[in-house]
């Protein structure tokens, strides 16, 4: 496994409780244990996500993927927009302007003037007869877990954790020792939401894979590629 920490070049970082800080082991060792995290793990704190920053986030899946997105020499596509019109079009086959603005349901104005940005970044390429495609290295790259840990305050926990789900695949919440009432309010809650669950370093909950939109997959896997642009990515331990 390795782990990345993106948090201490970044301004302002955010304070972060000693008591907090001693979950991140139990954060770590339930990445692990993800599902697929056998194929490959790649974990970055403080990743900078489409919405919200998890303490860790955690890429399953083989890395030879990331490897080759590093290898393309486009920048990150973090922009929704931007997103959206890569994760509409695949590798192979073109789509003209007017198919790729009926699939998101924009103004095909709106998706001519980005499909002219896209091209100057080499995100996609002409084929002939004004269709597009993408270039095959821009992709979701794996399975993606937002991992937040938190002492106390459950509801406060459990509605942070919850905004990852608009672009990761599911949320780990690890939490300290929690009392048998609280803990009969919050699991039902998580399992609700196909989350996982870690308290006083046990799973309580495995987590299950949700439903993210294309643009959003694009853009947690784009977030993840740039924290991770210079580091050397290791098989899971």
């Amino acid at each position: 496994m390795l782990v990345m920490d993106t948090a201490v070049s970044r301004a302002g970082r955010r304070f972060e409780p000693q008591q907090e800080r001693e979950l991140h082991g139990a954060a770590l060792s339930a990445a692990k244990s993800l599902p697929s995290a056998r194929r490959g793990l790649t974990v970055v704190r403080e990743l900078n996500g489409p919405i919200g920053i998890p303490d860790f986030t955690a890429l399953t899946g083989d890395p030879s993927q990331i490897l080759e997105r590093h290898a393309a020499p486009i920048p990150p596509i973090t922009n929704e927009i931007d997103a959206g019109i890569v994760a509409a079009l695949n590798a192979t086959t073109g789509r003209p302007v007017e198919w790729i603005a009926r699939q998101l349901g924009w103004p095909p104005t709106t998706v001519q003037r980005r499909i002219v940005s896209l091209l100057r970044l080499g995100a996609i390429k002409g084929v002939g007869n004004q269709r597009f495609v993408r270039d095959a290295r821009l992709g979701t790259l794996g399975r993606v877990y937002a991992i937040e840990a938190k002492v106390d305050d459950w509801t406060s926990a459990l509605k942070q954790v919850r905004t990852y789900r608009v672009w990761a695949d599911a949320y780990v919440l690890v939490m300290g020792p929690l009392s048998d009432r609280v803990l009969t309010r919050l699991t039902p809650e998580v399992r609700h939401d196909r989350g996982g669950l870690v308290v006083d370093g046990t799973w309580v909950l495995r987590p299950r894979l949700g439903h993210v939109a294309p643009a959003r997959r694009i853009q947690a896997a784009e977030a993840f590629a740039a924290s991770t642009f210079g580091g050397d990515l290791l098989p899971p331990l």
